[in-house]
């Protein structure tokens, strides 16, 4: 049985729903994201969708979790996955892919709207640790 979920936030990146997560482990971590709202905002085709997310999946599936959203499996992902991506389409995409730079603009609005969720309510100190102590796990093993 996979987890239940909710979306910390939900951006609009390059005019598509883009949703963010609290990481699966117990400690601060960069907001992760769904990681098919990735692939559809950078506007790839489907086919070249599939064979991203199956790649992903092999080289790393172990840093990754489904939970299920609304009833439905979500795959999802920590921030230095969708980095990577974003940073090979800005670099390599073109052709494949028009909107990089827009995504890239959108995802790191959309994450710092996500970031701030997660430190809702903590003070500006205790906010300020779990941030750095966020940049330092990213995606580490829950």
């Amino acid at each position: 049985m996979i987890a239940a979920a909710k979306p910390v936030h939900i951006a609009i990146v390059a005019g598509k729903p883009f949703r963010f997560f609290r990481g699966p482990g117990p400690a601060p971590d960069m907001p992760w994201h769904a990681h098919d709202d990735l692939l559809a905002a950078l506007a790839l085709p489907r086919p070249l969708r599939r064979e991203l997310r199956a790649k992903m999946l092999k080289n790393f599936g172990s840093n990754c979790r489904t939970v299920e959203v609304d009833g439905e499996p979500v795959l999802i992902a920590p921030h230095y996955v969708a980095q990577g991506l974003v940073s090979a389409a800005r670099e390599g995409g073109h052709g494949i892919t028009t909107t990089p730079a827009q995504v890239n603009r959108d995802y790191v609005a959309g994450g710092m709207a996500a970031l701030k969720a997660l430190t809702e309510g903590l003070g500006q100190v205790e906010g300020f640790h779990y941030v750095m102590a966020a940049f330092h796990n990213q995606g580490g093993d829950p």
